[in-house]
């Protein structure tokens, strides 16, 4: 059933089950494991927990304050070594964005395998208010008209139409690149905010391209640098979310994509978050490697042991 050695050998179980269309009652059948195993993405991982950090572990189960100035400078990063000192100086830059109040504006672009000159879909996720619960996240998927119907079929899947948001919006080349100044120059400019991307070079290069004008002093967080000072490979956002934790679906559609970079950046300079994932520990990424899995489709496994569901929680 999958390909790494650790997860080939199951005892299989047929399941079938009706399912209900528009015509007549389809039957499905699907073989799902019998025994219960670590999903095949998330083999376990060994990490040597220094006296420091399991010390911060113990204030996170206990429920303590842990303040960003002691999190910052408590000893238990260990980040690549050379790179201690500009890896902890970027962390430190990006969780003082972070909690500064400012509008965050994350942007993602799709561009045509065979001409990536051509960007097909642009995604846009703005969060300005801070003290909900819940963040409260206005997300914006633009398709290029003139491009409407380029599909991308050989790298990457063609997610154009699965866009979890609500409604995208078809603008033409011009009114995509006049809509896309308006926005920089109300959140960035006027209010000050920060720009957010997963290898946000690549984002600006294609703003410059189009003429659309930002600030050469804009703030930016990079949510693939940030996951790169704990991770060697497997730096995507597909393993960046599953690193995280954060559920997600449909990726390659550009408002999704804009949208979970901008949960990724709000987990990546959480120091809970970092604690509790041991994301001050450089090490080799467990999805180094290995490609993402785009058929969304969720994966069964029977579980007979209870105790081992509970103790990997």
């Amino acid at each position: 059933m999958f390909k790494s050695s650790p997860f080939k050998t199951f005892v299989r179980t047929k399941v079938e089950y009706v399912k209900n269309t528009k015509f007549k009652p389809v039957k499905y059948s699907k073989f799902i494991p019998k025994t219960y195993t670590f999903h095949p993405y998330e083999p376990a991982k060994k990490v040597e927990i220094t006296s420091s950090l399991q010390q911060l572990k113990n204030q996170v189960k206990s429920g303590d304050e842990i303040t960003k100035e002691q999190y910052l400078n408590s000893p238990h990063f260990k980040f690549q070594e050379g790179k201690e000192g500009n890896s902890l100086a970027y962390l430190r830059q990006c969780i003082s964005l972070i909690n500064s109040g400012k509008p965050l504006i994350a942007m993602d672009c799709e561009s045509y395998e065979r001409n990536h000159s051509q960007v097909t879909e642009i995604g846009v996720a703005i969060m300005t208010y801070r003290k909900s619960t819940v963040p409260q996240i206005k997300t914006i998927h633009v398709v290029v008209k003139e491009h409407f119907k380029k599909r991308n079929t050989l790298y990457v899947p063609d997610k154009k139409d699965q866009f979890m948001g609500g409604s995208s919006f078809v603008m033409t080349e011009n009114k995509t690149r006049i809509f896309l100044q308006k926005l920089l120059d109300k959140y960035v400019d006027e209010m000050d905010g920060v720009f957010v991307g997963h290898q946000v070079s690549s984002e600006l290069k294609y703003f410059k391209s189009i003429g659309v004008n930002c600030k050469a002093d804009v703030h930016t967080i990079d949510t693939m640098k940030l996951m790169q000072l704990s991770k060697s490979g497997g730096n995507s956002l597909w393993a960046t979310l599953r690193e995280l934790e954060i559920p997600y679906g449909h990726l390659h559609n550009a408002g999704n994509d804009a949208y979970f970079t901008l949960l990724a950046a709000l987990s990546l300079c959480d120091p809970i978050v970092r604690i509790d994932k041991n994301l001050d520990i450089y090490m080799d990424s467990p999805y180094k490697g290995k490609k993402a899995a785009h058929d969304d489709s969720s994966t069964y496994f029977v579980v007979e042991d209870i105790e081992k569901v509970i103790e990997s929680l």
